[in-house]
């Protein structure tokens, strides 16, 4: 008899198993197989906005692309008006919206990651104006200004104060510059950043609260791609030659 092999060849049902298995294993990890996000903004400097070359940048955008970077996750910025930003995010799958502020209302709609920048919530009056007032209460009287679907429009109606609605925030600093309003109300780094921009006068009459600005997104994203964004959003900023556009 010649000699036994070394290995007993194995059952036939066993390679069946053995080839089934190698081919439902993923060829990559499964963090790639999780779908690019599409992160919607809008124009809010100097917190997200779009620069001269076309580019989503600001100071909220620059923390969220460091975090997506050393997460390792692939996102699509787009900069839409605001009430279609923030509705997308709530209504599409994989979509989210920043910068955004955590509302009681919202808390459920969405997953969150954050805070990314602290806004603080102002009113302002044109400088020739001489606006006396100094609280949310002694707007009663006066045309105020905010925007479709703005956290700060909002909390002020709550408040019992009227409140006049621009599809944009650069509309409403268009109609205070007009006449048309007497306040608006909006983040001071804003308003400010925008006065500048359209070289108007504008007075900072009051703050009246401080609101962390966050990342909301569909429940659809899973939660471990909200973890890993929480986990690195304090991380070291990208070096300049890796920064994403």
């Amino acid at each position: 008899m010649g000699k036994q092999p070394l290995t007993q060849p194995k059952p036939y049902w066993l390679l069946v198993a053995l080839s089934i298995l190698m081919v439902s294993q993923p060829s990559t990890p499964v963090r790639a197989q999780t779908p690019a996000l599409t992160i919607n903004t809008e124009e809010y400097p100097p917190f997200n906005y779009q620069d001269a070359q076309g580019v989503v940048a600001g100071i909220a955008t620059q923390q969220l692309r460091n975090a997506l970077h050393h997460a390792g996750i692939e996102a699509n910025f787009r900069i839409l008006p605001w009430a279609r930003a923030y509705t997308e995010a709530k209504l599409r799958d994989h979509h989210c919206v920043y910068s955004t502020t955590r509302t009681a209302e919202r808390e459920q709609q969405f997953h969150w990651v954050g805070p990314l920048v602290i806004n603080e919530w102002s009113a302002f009056g044109l400088v020739e104006r001489q606006l006396d007032v100094s609280q949310l209460s002694e707007l009663h009287e006066w045309r105020v200004g905010s925007f479709r679907e703005d956290a700060v429009g909002d909390y002020v109606t709550r408040q019992g104060i009227n409140v006049l609605r621009a599809p944009t925030e650069r509309e409403n600093m268009a109609r205070l510059a007009a006449g048309l309003l007497d306040v608006i109300v909006t983040g001071r780094a804003t308003g400010e950043y925008l006065a500048q921009e359209q070289a108007l006068a504008i007075e900072h009459l009051f703050t009246f609260y401080y609101a962390p600005l966050y990342l909301a997104c569909h429940p659809s994203v899973e939660h471990t791609v909200i973890e890993q964004l929480q986990r690195h959003l304090d991380a070291p900023p990208i070096p300049e030659q890796e920064q994403l556009p």
